[in-house]
């Protein structure tokens, strides 16, 4: 035999289970947390904590990162102020030198006032220039000798003696005699530098400096390497 019980008594009945049912599942799923140890508003205020020490770092390393630009970018300046310096320093001391070189030229002129006139090369320095086979030469060709009212005009050479497999050779510079890469025109004195290159598997020994002029040698100097 069948009851029949009224509808809403069965929906409140069913509601009922299901209040038990949940209140059951939190019961065992608190149970459970204590079980394993597992403590969720503990985790999250430890997470809390956490996130807010991850912000102080990485406020902090935000600060020492820009520190770091700061004094990468200084040290960068202060090297590139540090190589200006020395590149000025090291004109200076050129510049100095060329004076010093000058001022003797001159002090050798007001002495030779009363010398017999003609020509005369000094300073001649002879260098290698890096590459193989290259050389740098430097001079000063001087007039000597009375009161000149115009420019003196010629050429210098340069005569390289050189050891080519066992054998001596020279090699003048400029090697045609038309060149006027080497005349010069100067009416005290005249600085001359170059370079010159020798043949594959030379040997450079010595040069001699000429002045020429009207085709005649006017002033020689010679130097070794």
């Amino acid at each position: 035999m069948r009851s029949h019980a009224p509808w809403y008594l069965k929906v409140l009945a069913v509601t009922g289970v299901v209040a038990i049912a949940l209140v059951l599942a939190q019961v065992i799923f608190d149970a459970g947390r204590g079980w394993v140890g597992l403590d969720v508003s503990g985790m999250q205020s430890e997470a809390r904590s956490l996130r807010a020490r991850v912000a102080m770092l990485e406020g902090e390393l935000a600060g020492i990162r820009q520190q770091a630009d700061a004094a990468h970018s200084t040290l960068q300046i202060e090297r590139s102020a540090q190589e200006q310096l020395t590149s000025r320093i090291r004109s200076l001391e050129s510049e100095n030198s060329r004076l010093r070189e000058d001022m003797l030229v001159f002090e050798n002129l007001a002495g030779s006032s009363g010398a017999e006139q003609g020509f005369k090369i000094n300073r001649l320095v002879l260098e290698p220039d890096g590459e193989a086979g290259r050389y740098r030469y430097r001079m000063l060709i001087i007039r000597q000798g009375g009161k000149p009212d115009r420019d003196a005009l010629g050429a210098y050479e340069i005569v390289a003696t050189i050891d080519q497999q066992g054998h001596d050779a020279n090699i003048t510079f400029p090697p045609k005699s038309g060149d006027t890469s080497h005349r010069v025109a100067f009416r005290h004195f005249q600085r001359v530098d170059g370079v010159i290159t020798l043949p594959d598997g030379a040997r450079l020994k010595s040069i001699e400096a000429r002045f020429v002029q009207d085709g005649q040698i006017r002033a020689r100097a010679t130097a070794a390497v």
